[in-house]
């Protein structure tokens, strides 16, 4: 197509409800005919006849502003709003300052919903902040949001006294304002009591500095300084109750003491403890009995009594005595009586019978396999000297010399070898292969009461995997230990956020996988933005990226007031 393009301008009029209106065109040749093309309008003949100007359309007084991420952050910003993050942190970590601007509990909350959802440095903070909706929420003008307004805000929750050459550590008051609160909204069922869950996890760390990290054992098995961090959190809610940390060096079983410590001091009415196996003592059972709690937990095979207990107890599988089905295996379990930590106590004795017959095959296949490798040692040693013998017979029985007998004799000008298993100790094995012990100190819970419970409590691992994998919590890069405990203090409320979160899922009936439809409606709304059209004297908000899928889901979970648009007057 071949155009070619004429100065020539004509003037359209158009006659419309008495008034006469004009519109500029210019004439073009397009393949050889001759087109008119719109220009622009230049608006009533009398006004261009008058040299006025034209008035501006519509579309010219509409004004935009910058799009910022508003779903993901509104709705974390709703839910600690719910749980008062800001006001308890505030009343009790600046009850002795006058605090002039933004408070150290917003900078904190706000933190804690970066930690939730895409965890950033302290140092990258700052432009994270500025894309989002929360500078607005938070009623603080964006340029506040500084590297150093973060890290002091850290100090108002945990510092060092000089004078006193000490801490001064607030999370533990505020652990215990932030769960009565939580029950307040959120009370357990009538006529329950708290069903708890403790243990503990290594934090590697990053640097030497800092007094409290410390080389210790860890179950990535690396060579590098730790913290340790302590929960106690709720079967109820998966709500925390209370935090610790602790240095590297610290284990599992030395903590108890600290534990049942704040369980005093919390005003928490005494319910069921559950532990593992790691931290049974029979010091720890007479302090938790003390204390009123019944305790739930596994006790190490090791003493006299607990193997006693558990050569004496046969458990048939059958309907009666079938509990459930576990990720290894199905259980049967049965109660037995025994002397333990003490005192005669009731016990459940349970089997993973799938576990015992893969743990029989691998015996079985071994010691066959021994035997096999004696046999042709026999054969093929006769030559050999007593020493050379011993050293094969070592490295062939290995692990199994419980299990084999194994004799070496002089015959003759040779050496001979002799072996035979040893039948007693494998019955012993198999009796033992794949049965464990659980101590309930409440008696009237049945087999499967107690087994449920216990088998139940890898939920807080859970809250770990959450706390290492969302939130990233390791490499801990503060150096300083009030920082260090403030940082750990955060990184536990952006885990409150969460389960809040994720509990109102679990309100609606829909139990089956409610933390797949918490990170599930996160994901959604993290590209939900929020934006302000200014019409004449009137700012709409918008939210682009909503579905319909999100405006159900927030109002299954009572919160469908969040993304609604808005009009109001400019000011």
């Amino acid at each position: 197509m071949v155009v070619y393009i004429y100065p020539t301008m004509a003037i359209h009029k158009v006659k419309r409800n008495g008034h006469i209106y004009l519109s500029e065109y210019k004439s073009v040749r397009v393949n050889g005919k001759v087109k008119s093309i719109y220009v622009r309008y230049l608006g009533p003949e009398d006004e261009v006849k008058a040299g006025k100007k034209s008035k501006k359309r519509v579309l010219d007084r509409v004004q935009i502003s910058r799009s910022t991420r508003a779903g993901d952050v509104g709705l974390l910003w709703e839910i600690a709003r719910d749980l008062d993050f800001v006001g308890i942190i505030d009343r009790i970590c600046c009850q002795e300052f006058g605090i002039q601007g933004p408070s150290p509990g917003k900078f904190l909350t706000i933190w804690a919903i970066n930690r939730a959802l895409e965890p950033e440095s302290c140092t990258q903070l700052e432009r994270w902040v500025k894309t989002t909706d929360l500078p607005e929420l938070a009623n603080i003008e964006p340029e506040l949001f500084k590297k150093d307004a973060f890290l002091s805000s850290l100090d108002f929750v945990c510092s060092y006294d000089s004078l006193t050459n000490s801490l001064i550590d607030y999370t533990a008051s505020i652990d215990d304002a932030l769960y009565q609160h939580q029950r307040h909204i959120c009370p357990l069922p009538s006529g329950e009591k708290e069903t708890v869950a403790y243990d503990l996890t290594s934090i590697l760390f990053f640097g030497v500095t800092c007094p409290i990290a410390e080389l210790g054992r860890n179950p990535k098995k690396m060579k590098q300084r730790q913290v340790n961090l302590a929960l106690l959190v709720s079967k109820y809610d998966r709500h925390p109750i209370a935090h610790f940390v602790y240095n590297g060096k610290r284990k599992d079983a030395s903590t108890v003491k600290n534990l049942l410590a704040r369980l005093d001091e919390i005003a928490i009415e005494p319910g069921t403890l559950i532990w593992d196996r790691g931290n049974v003592s029979n010091d720890h059972v007479k302090m938790v009995e003390s204390t009123n709690w019944k305790l739930i937990c596994g006790v190490p095979i090791t003493s006299k009594d607990a193997l006693s207990i558990i050569d004496d107890t046969d458990i048939e599988l059958t309907p009666s005595t079938y509990i459930l089905k576990s990720r290894t295996g199905h259980i049967y379990a049965s109660k037995s009586d025994g002397p333990l930590y003490g005192k005669k106590r009731s016990l459940i004795v349970y089997v993973n019978p799938d576990r015992h017959m893969k743990e029989m095959n691998i015996m079985n296949e071994a010691l066959a396999d021994i035997g096999n490798e004696l046999d042709i040692l026999a054969q093929e040693g006769k030559n050999r000297s007593e020493v050379q013998l011993h050293k094969s017979i070592d490295e062939i029985v290995g692990s199994w010399k419980d299990c084999i007998h194994v004799r070496v004799k002089r015959k003759g000008t040779g050496s001979c070898i002799g072996w035979k298993y040893r039948n007693r100790e494998i019955e012993r094995i198999k009796r033992r292969s794949a049965k464990y012990i659980i101590l309930s100190t409440d008696e009237t819970l049945s087999s499967k009461d107690v087994i449920s419970s216990y088998f139940e409590k890898d939920y807080i691992e859970k809250v770990f995997r959450i706390f290492k994998t969302e939130e990233e919590i390791e490499p801990v890069r503060h150096r300083l230990e009030n920082r260090v405990r403030s940082y750990m203090f955060v990184c536990v409320l952006a885990y409150r956020l969460l389960s809040a979160l994720r509990f109102k899922f679990v309100e609606t009936g829909e139990t089956d996988s409610p933390w797949e439809q918490t990170y599930g409606i996160l994901q959604e709304l993290s590209r939900v933005e929020r934006t302000e059209i200014g019409f004449g004297n009137e700012i709409k908000t918008l939210y682009l990226n909503d579905t319909k899928s999100i405006k159900d889901k927030l109002k299954k979970i009572g919160m469908k007031d969040m993304l609604k648009e808005e009009i109001r007057l400019k000011p």
